[in-house]
């Protein structure tokens, strides 16, 4: 993702949310250098060319999985996004989890021990988890780290600012043939999973990714579809019946 083509985005969004630029920017700059050396081609390998779902936390996801498995497309590559990823490792481990450490963050190491990639998203207000995240674990492969400003030494920008859209925007970048989209319902609902809940900031996020994953379909070109069986429809991506 470029820059110039995030900044926008990432300023209303900091308006809308009341998020702190000098904050998020710092926390990169002290995390710049904490991650492994981005290996890029690797991760990139489990998606280019591939019809990759991507599942949310959001209320639909425990039947989503279930008619994914019916319908075989739990054979997909899978990226979970953080609190989902404890309801995910219930059907099989998948290839990415995409996680600011919200969620139950020893499913996520679970997954990450049966061979998932872990896509860690730095910010403002989460800088020291990250940070003690990172120390404990000293020599983790199969690790990248993110950052919704500028990116920074070893920290990315891929697009997107929620775990959800952020996985969209990672499969998108790295070459998927398709991406499907479960477990995003993205209404006034928030889903057992999710890893805060409630409230009108919670809303407003959930708005915020429906927004990014139109932009993403339609402006970028992303090959997506809704496969959720509930929530919000999202403008520009077609829903379709597992």
């Amino acid at each position: 993702m470029r820059w110039e083509l995030w900044e926008p985005w990432y300023l209303r969004i900091a308006g809308r949310l009341g998020l702190d630029r000098g904050e998020d920017e710092r926390a990169a700059r002290l995390l710049s250098e904490a991650f492994p050396p981005p290996r890029l081609e690797e991760l990139a390998e489990r998606v280019r060319g591939r019809e990759c779902v991507v599942l949310g936390a959001g209320p639909s996801l425990e039947e989503d999985l279930l008619r994914l498995r019916r319908s075989g497309r739990l054979d997909s590559t899978l990226l979970s996004a953080d609190g989902a990823t404890s309801a995910v490792m219930g059907f099989r481990t998948p290839e990415v989890v995409v996680t600011d450490l919200d969620g139950k963050v020893e499913d996520q190491e679970e997954a990450w021990r049966r061979g998932a990639w872990l896509v860690v998203h730095v910010h403002g207000d989460n800088w020291r988890v990250v940070r003690e995240f990172l120390e404990r674990r000293r020599g983790y492969e199969r690790l990248l780290g993110t950052t919704q400003v500028k990116p920074v030494g070893r920290l990315l920008n891929f697009g997107g600012f929620t775990d959800g859209d952020r996985a969209a925007f990672l499969a998108w970048e790295l070459g998927a043939s398709r991406i499907y989209l479960a477990g995003m319902d993205l209404g006034e609902e928030v889903g057992r999973y999710s890893g805060k809940k409630g409230g009108e900031r919670k809303r407003e996020k959930l708005r915020i990714c429906g927004e990014l994953l139109s932009w993403l379909a339609g402006e970028l070109g992303a090959p997506l579809f809704n496969l959720t069986s509930g929530g919000v429809e999202i403008p520009g991506v077609p829903r379709m019946r597992i």
